[in-house]
């Protein structure tokens, strides 16, 4: 008697950048516990991350820190160039160790089915769309989840532009017109990145230019394209998109058990464990700038200043890096050296650690953060103008969830008056209550494996 059919090979590829993997990675740990085996292509700064799913870890060698350097590339400032010279060039070698690696696993594993789980930005699979040569002894290419870690880009005038300063989602005739006119002077910029792409993927053996702007046509790729959240975190017309399933949030993570907690923090244990309507209970006040954009004179700095005074208030601010340390001498309206008496500072914490004790918080809008915001149901307030941090802030401020302040540097004043907004107002604790639990119910990690189950004709 024949046993179950073999589950599909796993063939993981991402941009080498943790936003870009996390996602990712998680999903592949839990993959493998569930019997599959996941080869994972991605770049060094990554590889621990990688290698603790238990897959197995392929190196993509592209240098794109050293590229931005050598192109004079600011880190947040130039989307352009960053698409075209940092996501773009990496197609030449992200492609070709694809191609390898799906050539090596069908001589190791003859007979079995495989299955590409694609980061949108990776780079690796948009050749073979467009008529690049298949692997070696692959008469079809295999089906892909194309796997995309921030909000969606509409491909037409019915969302706001993305890039746009993350205008807000009110689609009046005079908008919808606003919108379609914006996308029609952004034509221009889309179409060099678009051609850039193209000649890039004609050096590959591609066959046929892709036939619209690029940002529309990296959410096209695959089989499939999967979004890490619910519908009612993006506009409605996104869910139109036959080729896009939402699954809901990736789920929290447990913190590891040997991870030390920081000195004080009895003081936030044992401030939660107050009654609610205690009077010596605090809001906690949860501030981060992110992991890799790490200017803290943008924001936590001055959410630290601005709540200096309250003893009605805790700030937590972790600094997102091991041994990096916060200077008071400037950038605020502080006078002092040292953390004000309401404030804890650690250089690095994992935010499914503190988020469940934070009444609010306060992050830069990277994707990533505001998901682990929402799978923790804690009411955001978001600031950021660069990449797509702007676009997510229009978007969080839409579910109702969060206060997005759009700005880099947003200043004291705003940050006092949106956080004391978020803490005032019931309806934002309450949406986001609602919010978690809806995403949670989706249960991401289920639909993924059905979904892979599904492509292959499984059910």
């Amino acid at each position: 008697m024949s046993g179950p059919p073999e589950k599909p090979i796993l063939v993981a590829t991402a941009f080498d950048a943790s936003g870009h993997v996390s996602g990712l990675a998680q999903i592949s740990a839990h993959l493998i516990k569930k019997g599959y085996k996941v080869y994972f292509i991605t770049g060094p700064n990554t590889k621990s991350m990688v290698e603790r799913t238990g897959a197995f870890f392929v190196e993509n060698p592209f240098p794109w820190e050293e590229v931005m350097a050598a192109k004079g590339v600011g880190k947040y400032h130039d989307n352009a160039s960053i698409i075209k010279y940092i996501f773009g060039d990496n197609t030449l070698t992200a492609h070709r160790v694809l191609k390898e690696t799906l050539e090596r696993v069908h001589k190791d594993h003859p007979g079995r089915e495989v299955v590409i789980l694609h980061e949108a930005f990776s780079g690796a699979l948009g050749p073979f769309e467009y008529g690049a040569p298949l692997p070696e002894g692959y008469s079809t290419l295999p089906k892909a989840i194309n796997f995309h870690t921030s909000v969606y880009h509409g491909p037409n005038g019915s969302v706001p532009p993305f890039g746009a300063g993350g205008l807000p989602y009110d689609p009046t005739p005079d908008n919808l017109a606003l919108w379609q006119s914006m996308y029609d002077a952004m034509a221009p910029a889309m179409a060099d990145i678009t051609n850039h792409y193209n000649d890039l993927y004609k050096t590959l053996g591609a066959t046929r230019p892709m036939p619209g702007p690029f940002l529309d046509n990296i959410l096209g790729l695959g089989n499939l394209t999967v979004l890490a959240t619910s519908p009612s975190l993006e506009y409605p017309p996104c869910a139109l998109n036959p080729k896009l399933r939402f699954i809901g949030g990736l789920p929290l993570k447990p913190i590891d058990q040997g991870f030390g907690y920081p000195s004080w923090w009895p003081t936030i244990t044992a401030n939660a464990a107050l009654p609610v309507h205690s009077p010596d209970k605090k809001k906690v006040v949860f501030v981060t700038q992110g992991t890799v954009h790490r200017n803290y004179k943008e924001l936590i700095l001055p959410t630290i200043a601005a709540f200096a005074d309250r003893t009605d208030i805790i700030v937590v601010a972790t600094l997102g890096a091991r041994g990096a340390e916060l200077d008071f001498r400037s950038g605020t309206s502080m006078t002092t050296t040292t953390a004000p008496a309401n404030t804890f500072i650690v250089d690095y914490f994992p935010y499914d650690a503190v988020l469940p004790y934070a009444d609010a918080f306060v992050s830069n809008a990277g994707y990533g953060g505001f998901m682990h915001g929402v799978m923790n149901g804690v009411p955001m307030v978001l600031a950021g103008a660069v990449a797509d941090k702007a676009d997510v802030c229009a978007r969080a401020e839409h579910a109702g969830i969060a206060v997005g302040l759009r700005a880099q540097e947003p200043g004291e004043e705003a940050l006092r008056a949106a956080v004391d907004k978020v803490l005032g107002e019931p309806a934002f604790k309450e949406r986001a209550l609602q919010l978690q639990k809806e995403n949670q119910e989706m249960d991401a990690l289920g639909k993924i494996e059905s979904i892979i189950e599904e492509l292959v004709g499984k059910v």
